[in-house]
């Protein structure tokens, strides 16, 4: 169900798990060494030194938030650069790591193969490979695996509703780390980006940015004017 749609039909508990998703987070993503950028609505914008640490910070919110009722996470980790130009945070890699999340069962991680071959020399983490979907607005062919240890359940291909190309898809049944995350059945979508950092020329305009909307009326109404945007972002990528 939509951001938007959820917050208007009970705003007083969109809020206050909002509130409840930034007490727990915040202090786990410090300790694992990220860095909180920004948000963008029901969106995060982190940033971690090595694959390690964003999987493992990964692991930990799962474990934290399965005990908060309604606050029930995907999430899903990508290797790869991002490019800062300005405020704004670009790149292809950014969009893979939004994509993939999907796959991800509800409590669990969905991961690329970037990411995968970094855990692969780990005894301490088992992954099975979920397929390789053409997804929607990237240009890169990226498989995508889930983590089966760690507790962690295994995705459902059936349960599983991510924005693809029409024609091209095919089911088969110091680096920094992105990760994006989406709440199932109640109120937010939580984006976390932990990518390369590089920096675009002045010329260089390789995409198209929506910024959050401002809300000119009542500071209440913040929370809407964040949805809206994050919805409008979800729906033109």
């Amino acid at each position: 169900v939509g951001f938007t749609k959820l917050s208007a039909e009970n705003e007083p508990a969109a809020l206050s798990l909002l509130e409840k998703q930034r007490e727990l987070l915040k202090p786990i993503v410090e300790e694992h060494g990220g860095s909180w950028l920004k948000e963008i609505g029901d969106g995060l914008l982190l940033l971690f030194d090595t694959t390690k640490d964003a999987v493992h910070c990964a692991i930990e919110i799962q474990n934290i938030v399965k005990e908060v009722e309604n606050l029930n996470l995907r999430i899903g980790i990508h290797q790869g650069e991002v490019v800062f130009q300005g405020s704004d945070v670009i790149g292809d890699d950014v969009n893979i790591a939004a994509r993939i999340e999907p796959f991800a069962a509800e409590g669990g991680i969905a991961i690329s193969d970037r990411v995968n071959a970094s855990l692969a020399r780990d005894p301490d983490f088992e992954t099975k490979f979920l397929g390789k979907p053409k997804l929607k607005g990237v240009g890169q062919e990226v498989k995508v695996y889930c983590i089966t240890s760690h507790g962690l359940p295994e995705t459902d291909m059936s349960k599983v509703s991510a924005k693809l190309e029409p024609e091209g898809f095919q089911w088969n049944v110091k680096n920094t780390i992105g990760i994006a995350a989406s709440m199932i059945g109640l109120f937010m979508l939580i984006n976390f980006m932990f990518l390369r950092i590089g920096f675009a020329d002045e010329e260089e305009v390789p995409s198209i940015a929506i910024l959050p909307f401002e809300n000119k009326g009542a500071p209440e109404d913040d929370f809407y004017a964040y949805g809206i945007s994050s919805d409008l972002i979800t729906d033109v990528t």
